[in-house]
């Protein structure tokens, strides 16, 4: 199977500098400022449903530390459930990387169409991002606001694969690695474990 394209997270940030048609500053800046939009939307409502609560501020910090650590592990468990659902079997691992520091990640062997990674890929981000903003609707949102920040800042890996996985066709695979995927053209004679069309 011949391979065509290999990505670590690196090379998925040059990629977005260079050929990027927005400069990466402005689009940075619509992230971020979307992300606070929700976030600011959140905090609105939950402020019209309940008061911030009467907790010491030393117990809210421990607490939303906590939140982070469980945000990070919830994200790459949903990753895990959607390599599952597509046949994988999941490897969880953390390893220090140059520039971003400790990183921990969900991974699989084998390979997958180009649709099925775009939904492995996808999938953290667009769960949690749900279950925090209903969740805001339920008097939740002082709890929530810390993890749905987090987990949107914690998919920008996932968010810049989905990028670059635009530019090939759906039934390509993709092999995982710890840091980015490979990409390989679909050959007819050969079997794989975990593709779906």
């Amino acid at each position: 199977m011949p391979e065509i394209g290999s990505w670590t997270i690196y090379d998925l940030v040059d990629d977005w500098i260079r050929h990027s048609s927005i400069r990466p500053p402005r689009q940075l800046f619509v992230f971020f400022a979307l992300l606070s939009g929700f976030a600011l939307l959140m905090l609105g409502v939950t402020m019209q449903i309940t008061p911030f609560p009467a907790i010491p501020i030393g117990i809210i910090i421990i607490f939303q530390l906590l939140a982070l650590i469980i945000t990070v592990v919830v994200h790459e468990i949903w990753h895990a459930v959607f390599i599952i659902a597509y046949g994988g079997r999941p490897k969880f691992g953390w390893k220090w990387m140059k520039g971003l520091g400790p990183v921990v990640y969900a991974t699989t062997d084998g390979y997958y169409s180009v649709h099925a990674y775009r939904h492995i890929a996808a999938a953290p981000l667009v769960i949690i991002s749900m279950i925090c903003i209903i969740g805001t609707f339920f008097g939740l949102g002082w709890w929530l606001i810390v993890p749905f920040v987090f987990n949107a800042i914690g998919a920008g890996g996932d968010l810049l694969s989905l990028r670059t996985l635009q530019r090939y066709p759906a039934d390509y695979l993709i092999e995982d690695t710890q840091d980015g995927f490979k990409v390989y053209t679909k050959t007819v004679n050969h079997k794989t474990d975990n593709e779906v069309s």
